[in-house]
């Protein structure tokens, strides 16, 4: 590869001027630019398996124009099959079939098209498809991790190059130009970062024509005006390495990636808190009445004005915000939720199995954007999501002999639908027709997660269909997604861009299916899954404007979830899991960086819940209400530069996260095969004893509120002592703020 320091002057957005000075990397050399007198170094250093650089420049006088400065990676050899990636940001260049489509988009495929045609995907930052040069411009706060790169499958060899988000007092920029015809593609990692000419915007489009996804939107952004004696520094790494899957190029990023900056943690809301307010709220404002005898349902969202806001099925919470509920069999929420459990098996499912989208006052509706009605259109992750958490509540309610005789018949009618479905198609699509059980739109894996709904179906009512279907349905997921590097179409609004969703529910359900058969081949697939699921988990605390509600409320950004490529916003949690598919990984494994994950993405969580003492300020200007959380968590400015930092109004999908962790992920968990110990809850753990039956351990609760802190003592060679439903099991211990207490616990 050939390596530049390149210099760029602006009128505005525009580049008027380009100097280059090439480099050989590893090599410490010195350079100078004509334009505003500018004078530097770059000095090198060999690093953890690459080259550590810092570009140093002074400035002589007075820049007469703005400017950037950066540094370019150039591959000449350039092959169009390589995969280019920024995580978070970018798969396999994101090289789909781009439409110009409004929000939200829903996207037919011609007749004969459902599973030939390429995905599609909105006017997003995309490489093209065709041989025309096309480029992809990000500000650092577009990625989960400021960095770019690309895997070389012919030579099985990557390239990733690391940079700190800021600079310089401003936030760095990434681009990536790929030039067919001369078969080059660069990679330029600069300061301020400057999109030429045009950015990707999701809003109303300037000439009133409507509400777009929009890479076309002119770019604001302008170098720095740097004085006479002023100075930028570029601190960055740039790896080159032999992976001989993509898979391995993504294990790679993943042990890399904290290289330049990391994050931290601050204890501010223990999750019991969180979930206290969350549950407080859901028990007053998200449950709705409907029929007699206590019948109703646990809402998505509290605006009764919002039709979609009544229920939606899996996705954004439905059917699966009762589950923490019946876990904790407190008598007013687990009656709720088990009234949720049995509307929706009484009232929204239709002849053929299948569970309806969206309904709302009586009437069910469809997921095609229209609000048809009655609603035959279903994306079929909601469905798969539902069965999944479905059969997680029937094995609790079937212990409390509570189940009637009907609801494991629907149950399993749902698990047909799912096998006739692949039977006839060989996959199972995006959106079907659920009367007609046609396909609508195929070719996506964001209805994953139904790979382990059906490993779960065949444990619960052993019938072989279903895990027939699970065993071909994981296989056609890992060829066609998992390899490719592309799991996408989770969302129903974002058509088929790559998403953190379908990569979160593929690792769901391989872990499942794992769990449920012990083939290693799945352990294998799980694993795979999860080095793309993490890539969209931010690894490091964004500086947020000053004047910004972030800022105020001194977020950290560390184990929050970037949302997919089109909604360019990192989030509180997994939409809509705890994660605690990582706690599994790791009892199946042994390797500690799954508890860590989960540990960043679990302890992150809690700074969002809006509480009196701590309300969420919105852009509108009001502060959400008690144990209220919004999806919003913006580094990036695609909804303008004002957002960034700010919070939407409105109740939204975090809340069920934040219910599901305190059932599913321990306060504390204690390995005794190992003697490890891993904190995630908003406390402080030291160790004070470590032996083969007990552990000693000092607790701490910094925080302003009391923390009931659940602790679940393992040991990993007992297999089957953490499955479907081990909230029982953990040990509960109560501090009061500023508390520090000794507590022994026992080998199990």
């Amino acid at each position: 590869m050939i390596c530049n320091i390149v210099y760029r002057t602006y009128e505005g957005s525009c580049a008027v001027t380009l100097e280059r000075r090439g480099i050989q990397p590893g090599k410490n050399s010195v350079f100078a630019f004509r334009g505003g007198n500018c004078k530097g170094s770059l000095e090198w250093k060999a690093g953890k398996g690459g080259l550590e650089g810092t570009l140093s420049c002074r400035f002589d006088e007075d820049c007469p124009r703005p400017v950037s400065i950066g540094l370019e990676w150039v591959e000449e050899d350039w092959n169009r099959q390589n995969y280019v990636f920024a995580p978070a940001a970018v798969y396999d260049g994101n090289r789909f079939d781009s439409r110009p489509l409004p929000y939200p988009p829903f996207h037919r495929a011609g007749p004969g098209e459902i599973f030939g045609a390429p995905p599609v995907i909105t006017d997003i930052p995309h490489l093209s498809m065709g041989n025309e040069k096309s480029r992809i411009q990000l500000l650092s706060g577009d990625m989960s991790v400021p960095a770019i790169g690309f895997y070389n499958r012919l030579k099985k060899e990557g390239f990733l190059l690391f940079g700190k988000h800021r600079a310089a007092d401003r936030y760095t920029g990434f681009s990536i130009r790929e030039d067919p015809e001369q078969r080059t593609c660069s990679f330029t990692f600069q300061t301020p970062g400057v999109r030429e000419e045009t950015v990707y915007f999701f809003g109303e489009k300037e000439d009133g024509s409507g509400f777009f996804p929009d890479s076309g939107r002119k770019s604001e952004d302008e170098g720095r005006l740097f004085l006479a004696g002023e100075e930028a520094e570029l601190d960055f790494q740039v790896h080159v390495f032999a992976a001989d899957t993509l898979t391995a190029y993504f294990r790679c990023f993943n042990s890399l990636r904290f290289c330049r900056e990391t994050g931290s943690r601050e204890n501010v809301v223990p999750f019991s808190e969180g979930f206290r307010a969350v549950r407080e709220k859901y028990l007053r404002d998200n449950f709705l009445e409907e029929g007699e005898n206590g019948e109703g349902y646990f809402t998505v969202g509290t605006d009764r004005s919002v039709i979609q806001q009544h229920w939606q099925a899996g996705w954004v919470g439905g059917g699966i915000s009762n589950l923490p509920f019946l876990f904790l069999r407190e008598e007013e929420g687990f009656s709720k939720g088990l009234a949720t459990f049995r509307f929706i098996l009484d009232h929204l499912q239709n002849e053929k199995g299948w569970i309806s989208g969206i309904y709302a006052d009586g009437i069910c509706y469809g997921d095609a954007f229209v609000l048809d009605r009655p609603g035959s259109t279903l994306l079929v992750r909601k469905d798969a999501d539902l069965l999944y958490f479905l059969l997680k509540e029937l094995l609790i309610l079937d212990g409390k002999g509570l189940l009637r005789p009907k609801d494991k018949e629907k149950i399993a009618a749902q698990a047909d639908a799912f096998v006739r479905l692949f039977d006839r198609y060989g996959q199972i699509g995006q959106f079907i027709n659920i009367e007609t059980e046609e396909m609508i739109i195929g070719n996506s894996a964001g209805p994953a997660i139904a790979v382990g709904a059906l490993a779960l179906a065949w444990e619960i009512f052993g019938k072989k269909e279903y895990l027939d279907t699970a065993l071909a349905l994981g296989e056609y997921y890992a060829v066609n997604y998992v390899e490719k590097g592309i799991l996408n179409g989770g969302p129903g609004e974002i058509c088929q861009a790559p998403d953190s969703e379908s990569a979160f529910g593929m690792l769901e359900g391989f872990v499942q299916l794992y769990e449920t058969t012990g083939e290693e081949t799945w352990l294998a697939c799980a694993e795979a899954a999860f080095e793309i699921a993490v890539t969209w988990v931010v690894s490091y605390d964004f500086v947020f404007p000053e004047e910004s509600a972030a800022a105020a409320r001194k977020v950290h950004t560390l184990g929050t979830v970037f949302a997919n490529a089109q909604n360019k916003h990192s989030a509180p949690g997994i939409c809509t899991l705890s994660g605690n598919s990582l706690l599994k990984l790791y009892r199946f494994t042994g390797q500690a960086r799954y508890l860590d994950w989960l540990a960043e993405i679990s302890h992150s969580l809690q700074q969002f819940v809006s509480l009196p003492d701590r309300p969420v300020h919105t852009l509108a200007g009001t502060d959400l209400p008690e144990g209220y959380m919004n999806e919003r968590v913006q580094t990036s400015d695609w909804e303008g530069k004002e957002t960034v930092g700010g919070f939407l109004d409105g109740s939204n999908w975090p809340e069920v996260a934040c219910l599901l962790t305190y059932a599913e992920v321990p306060g504390i968990y204690i390995d005794f095969s190992c003697g490890l110990v891993r904190c995630c809850d908003h406390i402080r753990c030291r160790i004070l004893e470590a032996g083969e039956k007990a552990v000693r351990l000092e607790l701490v609760n910094p925080t302003a509120y009391t923390a009931v802190v659940t602790v679940l003592s393992d040991d990993i060679r007992q297999r089957e002592r953490v499955k479907h439903t081990y909230f029982s099991i953990m040990q509960r211990i109560c501090l009061k703020p500023q508390e520090k207490c000794t507590t022994l616990f026992s080998r199990p």
